[in-house]
Parts: C-alpha cells; structure tokens; sequence
C-alpha cells in the first residue's frame, strides 16, 4: 500500500467523508510538506482503493447540492491498513535528497559558488524550520499527542541538516 493511500484510508477511518473533505484535511495540515499528494491524486486514490476493496463509498445528496461520495473503510481495508502500517514502522528506509547529488558534483564547481550555493540552502532552511515552528505554535491546540511525533521527527530532519550545513560552511575547502 502507498503512503498516499494509506494517508487516505487514515482519513477516512478517523471519520467517513467526502473526497473534498479529505483534500481539505490534507490542506488543513499542511501534509504536502512530507507526503506526495496532489489535489486530483486524492480523487483517483480515493477511486482505486474502492476498486481494491478497501473502501466503498455510500451516494448522498443534500438538498439541491449534487450527488457527492462518502466513503468508509471496509473490513478488508481495516486489516491492510494495520498490516502495512505496522510494515511502515518496522523497516527502514533510503533517503532520497537532492542535497546529496549536489554534494557529490560540488567538485566541479567554483568554490565561491558552492559557498554561496550552500549559504542560500542554508539561510532558505532557517527561514522554513521558523516557518514551521510558527505555524505549528499557532495551531498548539490542534494538534493532539500523536501529531507531535510528527512534527518532533520532520524537525529533528530540518534541525540536523541546518547543523550539517553549518559545519560545512565552517570548513575551509566551503
């Protein structure tokens, strides 16, 4: 299972909505900051996982509002959904970063450059991580235990790599 899907089927677990209300919690929690998903992605997802068996969908209408789809898990779903989230937790995974392929071609760059390149990531990621931190301070009373341990854990990435880009910034050959 996706973590798109799996992102969806929490959704809809939590509480039985339409797709609309699904794209708004997404927006609502500023999720595209660390999940892939794009507004018509959720409609298409939401689509496949009725197909796989893992959600079906009831037709309603409210007074002269057009027919919409509330979905709901099934049982199936309830069980792939366990499954592959304790699959998420148990293993590990690679790091994909963009950072990384730029710090194996740094060799071919003019020094200055990648100095300045770096001290803009780096000034870029400062600005982001109080971002972050700003929005998640206004919001204090929204986010219940359980989301702390995700924004501790996406922090804890941002906060190591601003350290990893100071320290470089601090050698000489930066």
């Amino acid at each position: 299972m996706s973590n798109v899907e799996l992102i969806l089927i929490k959704f809809i677990k939590a509480k039985p909505s339409y797709a609309y209300e699904v794209e708004k919690m997404i927006e609502e929690r500023e999720m595209r900051q660390w999940v892939k998903i794009g507004g018509a992605t959720v409609y298409q997802v939401l689509d496949r996982l009725c197909q796989k068996g893992l959600l079906e969908f009831k037709v309603e209408r409210e007074g002269k509002m057009p027919e919409r789809k509330r979905y709901h898990v099934t049982p199936e779903g309830e069980r792939a959904f366990a499954l592959a989230t304790a699959e998420l937790l148990r293993k590990n995974e690679l790091y994909y970063f963009d950072l990384t392929t730029g710090l194996t071609c740094r060799h071919f760059m003019e020094p200055a450059v990648f100095r300045q390149a770096i001290e803009e990531r780096l000034t870029r990621l400062n600005d982001f991580i109080d971002h972050f931190n700003e929005r998640f301070d206004k919001a204090r009373e929204l986010y219940p235990t359980k989301r702390l341990l995700v924004r501790e854990y996406l922090l804890s990435h941002y906060k190591l790599e601003q350290a990893f880009l100071a320290k470089l910034l601090k050698e000489p050959s930066a």
